[in-house]
């Protein structure tokens, strides 16, 4: 059988039969698979604490092409990030991002951008603690991935008219449509959200910052809302499933 290897985040995992265990990856290489970990229950098994979610490891596995589930050869750490689970509210933002790429990711899609968003979103989680931060980096998450995955909201012109937008004053933004609406034409969209063009250019610049610089753009807390409440919506619409993680969330922004 074919033998593959890859440098991956482990997503989550559950029990199969006595011993063994089932993992969910996400490859940078080969996109998210699933693989059996042989043994993986025993005290002495060779997976022994390598298979909790969130770090990034380099994994050797194996199947058929085009398999559903793998065989799992062998696993290594290559970015520990163990200080997620020792704080909560790290630990339920890590939880949901792991959970957003499970559940929508298709198995085998490669999409390197997306793998590195995500490693990179994780990292930032497991260095930082003040919550309206860990809020923030969660968001600017959202809108990198759904980008990658081809749903980039429409952030500097109006979805209706086309036309630009005021520097200043309340805009809309209507997830459905994918963006922001005009002062103009905002009666021909009920379903909008109250948006201003404050928080519309600080959702534009997320989709062109790099992660690195990501702490440095640091909404107001109002602000924080706002964005938090339309990029939601927009996950919502294009995303088709409810994030069982984000409940546990203990900020009033999401």
């Amino acid at each position: 059988m074919p033998l593959y290897d890859d440098e991956a985040l482990t997503l989550r995992h559950f029990d199969l039969g006595e011993a063994d265990r089932i993992v969910s990856f996400f490859g940078k290489k080969h996109g998210k698979i699933r693989v059996v970990a042989k043994g993986a229950r025993k005290l002495k098994s060779r997976f022994s604490g390598r298979l909790e979610p969130f770090h990034k490891v380099d994994i050797v596995y194996f199947g058929r092409e085009n398999a559903s589930l793998f065989k799992l050869s062998s696993v290594d750490f290559s970015c520990t990030r163990g200080g997620v689970s020792d704080d909560l509210e790290r630990y339920h933002r890590a939880c949901y991002v792991a959970e957003l790429l499970e559940v929508s990711l298709r198995e085998g899609d490669p999409n390197p951008k997306a793998f590195m968003a995500a490693n990179a979103t994780l990292e930032l989680i497991a260095q930082e603690s003040r919550l309206p931060e860990l809020d923030w980096l969660v968001r600017f998450f959202d809108v990198r991935f759904l980008s990658h995955l081809g749903y980039s909201p429409t952030l500097e012109r109006c979805i209706s008219c086309r036309g630009g937008l005021p520097e200043t004053g309340q805009l809309s933004f209507d997830a459905g449509g994918g963006g922001m609406v005009c002062p103009g034409c905002g009666h021909n969209f009920r379903s909008a959200i109250p948006v201003s063009s404050g928080a519309a250019k600080f959702m534009a610049k997320m989709l062109t910052t790099e992660f690195g610089k990501a702490a440095r753009l640091k909404p107001s807390p109002p602000m924080l809302r706002e964005i938090c409440g339309a990029i939601v919506a927009f996950r919502n619409s294009r995303i088709q499933a409810k994030i069982k993680s984000e409940r546990f969330f203990a900020t009033s922004a999401i």
